[in-house]
């Protein structure tokens, strides 16, 4: 049998209907269906039995199931040990940053272990949106990631920055006024979205419409120096205004500041020692206390 025999079974036992788990399994149908029949044949044993409601394993399909996931953690198991052994001889340590910390405070991280940490140690970096890097440390793509943003997972978190949001625009405006001018949106993660258009519910008690998308918030600042309208975004501490914008915070009803916090996130699981080392020096050197809110020098 081949390797991906193995993986055909497993499927279709957690899914045992056959056109979800050939879709999971990027096969057709009648494909996936000709390969049971074939590991079936090869075996000398009926794995499956179809019924209305799916497939119904045999006595001696469930005996291949339990195997199949035996192999198949076997196989994720082998390739995890070879990675770590790779990494712990060439001290590598893989990093995913979202776009706005690898702007402002990531190079600033690593710069700064250089000097205190091992020498040997080198880095490569992985950008990407916050939700994408949270789970690439969940499946083990990376070693850790600097994510903006509460998410939910079987991870270590080490609070490392907390922004506030604000409204930005090139003069003075009255934030009652804002449903009625035009806004520019950027791209960004699912919840910093899902934080501002809370903060917008609750203070006009309507769903935030859409606005003109023009891509990153870089552009974004200059389309709001142009007066081409205002943009509601969390700003870093380290944020230069060089542009003269108007920055005005926003805060919840109840007079709190809407914030969204930066987490260092890692396996729960221990990591190579040079990694781990790491880790230490990001909640030694570079953890903030939990309720600090870093905020940009206003003129």
């Amino acid at each position: 049998m081949r390797d991906f025999d193995w993986e055909i079974i497993d499927e279709l036992h957690r899914n045992p209907n056959v056109s979800r788990a050939a879709a999971v399994l990027y096969m057709t149908q009648p494909t996936l269906t000709k390969r049971l029949q074939h590991i079936e044949r090869e075996l000398g044993v009926r794995i499956a039995e179809r019924t209305p409601k799916g497939l119904m394993f045999t006595p001696e399909g469930e005996y291949l199931a339990r195997r199949a996931a035996e192999h198949k953690a076997f196989v994720e198991q082998t390739h995890r040990g070879l990675e770590e052994l790779r990494q712990s001889s060439s001290k590598m340590i893989t990093v995913g940053s979202s776009y706005t910390f690898n702007k402002y405070n990531l190079w600033d991280v690593l710069s700064g272990y250089a000097e205190v940490g091992d020498p040997e140690v080198r880095f490569s970096v992985v950008n990407d949106q916050s939700d994408a890097l949270f789970r690439m440390v969940l499946d083990g793509k990376l070693n850790l990631a600097f994510v903006r943003g509460d998410y939910e997972g079987p991870v270590r978190r080490i609070l490392v920055d907390c922004n506030q949001a604000y409204l930005m625009s090139r003069e003075p405006i009255d934030i009652e006024n804002l449903p009625d001018l035009p806004r520019i949106d950027f791209r960004t993660n699912a919840q910093s979205t899902e934080l501002i258009e809370q903060w917008w519910r609750e203070r006009f008690g309507t769903k935030m419409g859409p606005g003109m998308s023009v891509g990153y918030i870089d552009f974004v600042w200059e389309l709001v120096a142009q007066g081409r309208g205002y943009a509601l975004c969390f700003v870093s501490s380290k944020f230069e205004n060089e542009r003269g914008l108007c920055l005005t915070p926003l805060t919840w009803a109840d007079g709190s500041p809407l914030v969204r916090r930066t987490w260092c996130v890692c396996p729960k699981a221990a990591l190579p020692a040079h990694v781990e080392s790491f880790i230490r020096y990001v909640r030694d050197d570079v953890a903030i206390s939990d309720g600090a809110v870093l905020r940009p020098a206003m003129p």
